[in-house]
C-alpha cells in the first residue's frame, strides 16, 4: 500500500519523464518538471477546518502536512493543427482559503446532483448517512469528509454524471498524479 509519501516521491519521478504527446490528444497536458509545494502547518490546517466547517480526514491532513500543491505548466497542442499551441500555469489542486469562493461551483452542481452522488457512494459501500461535507481537490474531483476520519473517498462530478474516482485519497492521488494528461 502506497503511502501520501510514496506517492509523491513516485510523481516526482513520474514529472520529471514526462513527455508531450501532439497526436490525438486534446485538452491541457502537464510538462515535465512540476514541482510539489511545501506541506502547510497543523495551525493552518485547523484554520481551514474552520472555514469548511468540519474536521478533514486524516489522509487529507498527512497530505497537506507534506505538499500543498503541485506548482504546474501546462500545454495544449491541437492535434488537428499543430501550430495551435496554448499554455498556462496554474496549480494542480485548488488552494485553500483563496480558492474556496472559486471552488463552491462544483458544491453547487454536486448539491444539484445529490442523489446520483449518494447511489454512487452507496453502491461503493460508504454510509452516505455519515456525511458531513466535501471539498474540492481538482477541477470536477471531490474529497467526500465522513464522520470517520478515516474515509476519504473521492468523486468526480461533471453533472448528474458521477463515478467514484478513489475509494481512498491515497488511491486518488496514484490515479490522478501517476496518469496525467487530459
Amino acid at each position: 500500500m502506497l503511502t501520501i509519501k510514496d506517492i509523491k516521491y513516485k510523481a516526482e519521478k513520474y514529472f520529471k519523464r514526462i513527455e508531450i504527446i501532439s497526436d490525438n490528444v486534446y485538452g491541457f497536458q502537464m510538462q515535465p518538471n512540476a514541482k510539489f509545494l511545501k506541506g502547510i502547518s497543523r495551525k493552518q490546517i485547523d484554520e481551514l477546518q474552520k472555514l469548511f466547517g468540519f474536521d478533514f480526514p486524516w489522509e487529507y491532513r498527512e497530505m497537506l502536512l507534506i505538499f500543498s500543491n503541485i506548482d504546474a505548466h501546462w500545454i495544449s497542442i491541437n492535434p488537428d493543427d499543430k501550430s495551435d499551441v496554448e499554455y498556462k500555469r496554474e496549480n494542480f489542486f485548488y488552494q485553500y482559503p483563496e480558492d474556496y469562493e472559486k471552488s463552491r461551483w462544483i458544491i453547487e452542481e454536486l448539491n444539484d446532483n445529490i442523489i446520483e452522488a449518494e447511489k454512487v457512494l452507496t453502491e461503493a459501500g460508504f454510509d452516505v448517512s455519515k456525511i458531513v461535507g466535501y471539498i474540492p481537490m481538482f477541477h470536477h474531483r471531490v474529497l467526500v469528509v465522513f464522520e470517520d476520519k478515516y474515509l476519504s473517498p473521492v468523486i468526480s462530478v461533471w453533472g448528474a454524471d458521477i463515478i467514484m474516482f478513489g475509494n481512498n485519497l491515497r488511491e486518488y492521488l496514484k490515479n490522478e498524479l501517476l496518469n496525467i494528461g487530459f
